[in-house]
């Protein structure tokens, strides 16, 4: 249960609640927890009312409604023009807007990590050495928890990316669980990549089987192969970049002709915050470059310099993408 301080705001403990109780993990616990703090002060039942009519006014925006003040007139985002001022957010409004939507997508990104051994943050890398001498290399904002007995090891990757490494053990299998199925290792090395239900399988070193959460099955997907799957579906089997996909391990994100929405998705990861692509004409733009993981402002400059699209920061925190 998140515990009351004086650094904590009713507001933040009811974000907070609104995260878990919409996560795939949360628990008959949590249901009860969230009821004796709902119950506790008339202050958290107005909290708790404000923050799901936060989101529910979210429901009914659109990219037209996001305008920001400049120079004393209002710039609408969506037509980079002066605009008159309809239900649209001048920057004080958007600026609280964005500090809630950020506070709320924070907590529901680490909801799961409470449940961890091991996490990392946003930008960071980290190595975990397995009492078997497995080793698990984690990716940016990422979180896993080990299960070790004397029967199998079993890894469970809440969310983000890891690279394994596997002791052989023929007495004990090495399974990683994630949200959407499961992926036993038949050999050495692998990557593993998951955010929310999607999940991508790369095979550096012999085989693993994957099995989606409906019990689809494959058996035997080898070196060299990947493949994507979720709770319901297992894609097609296909050749991996190998040297691509492996570029996050030296701080190395490489594009070639992607779109800049799944680009502005990768970039996400590795910052503490959010950049938002607000017109939807820009986001099949194609995108290639190598960018480093530690520093994504300069591949927005480098972006923004090579694409007909404007980059304006609101906080270090909020980013927003538009056509020029």
């Amino acid at each position: 249960m998140i515990e009351s301080n004086h650094h904590d705001t009713t507001a933040t403990q009811a974000a907070y609640w609104q995260a878990q109780l919409s996560s795939d993990l949360v628990t008959e616990q949590h249901r009860r927890e969230f009821e004796r703090w709902l119950n506790e002060r008339p202050e958290n039942q107005i909290a708790w009312q404000e923050v799901n009519a936060f989101w529910a006014g979210l429901d009914s925006l659109t990219e037209a409604d996001i305008a920001v003040e400049k120079g004393g007139e209002i710039i609408d985002f969506k037509s980079s023009c002066p605009a008159k001022p309809r239900s649209r957010f001048t920057r004080p409004a958007l600026g609280i807007a964005a500090s809630l939507l950020l506070t709320a997508s924070i907590i529901y990104a680490q909801a799961g990590l409470y449940f961890a051994d091991y996490t990392t943050a946003p930008g960071q890398q980290r190595n975990v050495i397995l009492a078997d001498g497995s080793e698990i290399v984690m990716n940016t904002d990422s979180a896993i928890s080990v299960d070790y007995t004397g029967q199998h090891r079993q890894i469970t990757l809440h969310d983000g990316e890891a690279y394994f490494v596997v002791a052989p053990d023929a007495n004990r299998p090495f399974e990683v669980q994630t949200r959407s199925g499961q992926v036993r290792a038949l050999g050495t090395e692998f990557n593993i990549k998951t955010r929310q239900q999607d999940v991508s399988v790369t095979v550096y070193q012999h085989a693993v089987s994957v099995t989606a959460k409906n019990g689809k099955l494959l058996k035997s997907l080898p070196e060299g192969r990947q493949v994507a799957f979720t709770a319901d579906t297992l894609s097609p089997v296909t050749s991996a970049n190998l040297q691509r996909g492996n570029a996050w391990r030296n701080q190395r994100m490489i594009f070639q002709d992607r779109p800049l929405a799944e680009v502005i998705a990768e970039l996400n990861r590795y910052r503490s915050g959010r950049i938002v692509v607000m017109d939807d004409d820009i986001k099949t733009l194609p995108v290639t470059g190598v960018f480093a993981t530690d520093d994504t402002n300069i591949a927005l400059q480098t972006i923004e310099q090579s694409l007909p699209i404007t980059v304006t920061k609101i906080t270090e925190k909020l980013v927003l993408l538009s056509a020029k």
